[in-house]
């Protein structure tokens, strides 16, 4: 039995060689790709080589697209790009300009009488996206495929390592500005907006201190010590559990649905998570003001953004001032309430530090300072 595929093609003429363009469904891809995995085998004669092209499978990313393409705004506007055998296709000119594929492929008999097809398409780009396809079980998601025929293995080396390192990384900053254009709530929405207000309220402990889309804010000259993104995500690992959830989350919203509300025992854990699911975006920002303020007004010194090796208005100072977030909130009140600077004051009052103890020297840069600061607030509340 021969599984086979047609569809309409174009050719596009690069210094690599020819591409062709088209769309095939997404089962007729997963049952044809081919992921050839980059891995180290020792060879009969004991000399170990490196094989194949692409990076292993990212199991929690395949798990997250799985989730996003059941949303209803679910698209991969990118080609996923292959390298096809010219054993394998039959391409044929059309009146209109255009060409018509078909891509064959032959039964294969496997252990337990099971069968499947011999996977003909070698996939230089784009596997976690067929794979999280796969495992969704979405049949019918079109994808829009580049491919190269005959292209060699160095010619497939040479476009994954084009793809993959030519990208410019998008800063995460622009992203969550984005989802201001939204008509819908969603945790990104709402987080965004909450480091917004906090960013440009007068009086906010953290007024003027957010740089915005990661490039330094126009027409301020004060220190700008946070970045956007970094406010956002501590907002955000209070409001949702995973990537998944925050993907639900946003589908959920798009679709006009309501949100169930959710239990104490899982409030105590997603302590921002209620303001969300109620749309109290004001209160949420009422309730982290009054936690940065009461912050401010325990170590007005070392809050103080100017000046050389003060950690706690800096990243991985507020990563452990927010993480710590969720065990003052929980010490204080059942989550969904408003807690006053006066109460988060008097949680801050436990700890035995002062203004100079916030240096880079007790709390260096990067992860372990921020554990560091993090266990030393907890420590306070035994």
């Amino acid at each position: 039995m021969t599984l086979t595929a047609k569809f309409s093609v174009i050719r596009v003429r690069q210094p690599i060689g020819d591409l062709y363009l088209g769309s095939i469904d997404s089962k007729t891809l997963w049952q044809l790709a081919e992921y050839d995995m980059r891995e180290i085998r020792r060879g009969e004669d004991g000399i170990y080589l490196a094989t194949g092209v692409q990076r292993r499978l990212d199991e929690k990313r395949v798990d997250e697209i799985a989730t996003y393409v059941r949303t209803v705004d679910a698209t991969f506007p990118t080609a996923v790009v292959l390298a096809i055998s010219t054993d394998c296709i039959d391409i044929t000119e059309r009146s209109d300009g255009c060409m018509e594929m078909e891509l064959r492929s032959e039964e294969v008999v496997e252990e337990g009488g099971l069968f499947s097809y011999e996977r003909v398409a070698r996939v230089i780009d784009g596997q976690h996206r067929i794979e999280g396809l796969r495992r969704s079980g979405i049949a019918d998601f079109d994808v829009n495929v580049a491919i190269l025929v005959d292209a060699d293995i160095e010619d497939q080396a040479r476009v994954f390592a084009i793809v993959n390192l030519a990208q410019t990384k998008v800063s995460k900053s622009l992203v969550y500005d984005l989802f201001s254009y939204s008509t819908t709530d969603s945790p990104e929405k709402i987080a965004h907006a909450v480091c917004i207000a906090l960013d440009q309220a007068p009086g906010s402990p953290l007024e003027r201190r957010i740089k915005r889309l990661g490039t330094a804010t126009p027409g301020r000259s004060n220190p700008e010590p946070l970045s956007q993104a970094t406010v956002v995500e501590g907002i955000l690992s209070h409001m949702v559990s995973n990537k998944q959830q925050l993907i639900k989350d946003r589908d959920w919203a798009r679709r006009g649905r309501g949100f169930d509300p959710i239990s104490d025992e899982e409030a105590r854990r997603l302590v921002l998570r209620r303001f969300f699911l109620e749309s109290r975006q004001t209160d949420l920002s009422e309730l982290l003001w009054n936690y940065f303020e009461a912050v401010a007004q325990r170590w007005p010194q070392a809050w103080t953004p100017t000046g050389t090796g003060r950690m706690l208005p800096r990243t991985n100072g507020f990563r452990a001032l927010i993480k710590f977030f969720r065990v003052a909130y929980n010490f204080l009140a059942v989550p969904g309430s408003v807690v006053t600077t006066q109460q988060f004051a008097s949680v801050f009052n436990r700890v035995n530090l002062v203004d100079g103890d916030f240096n880079t020297d007790n709390y260096p840069p990067g992860t372990s300072g921020e554990t560091r600061l993090y266990n030393d607030l907890v420590r306070a509340m035994d």
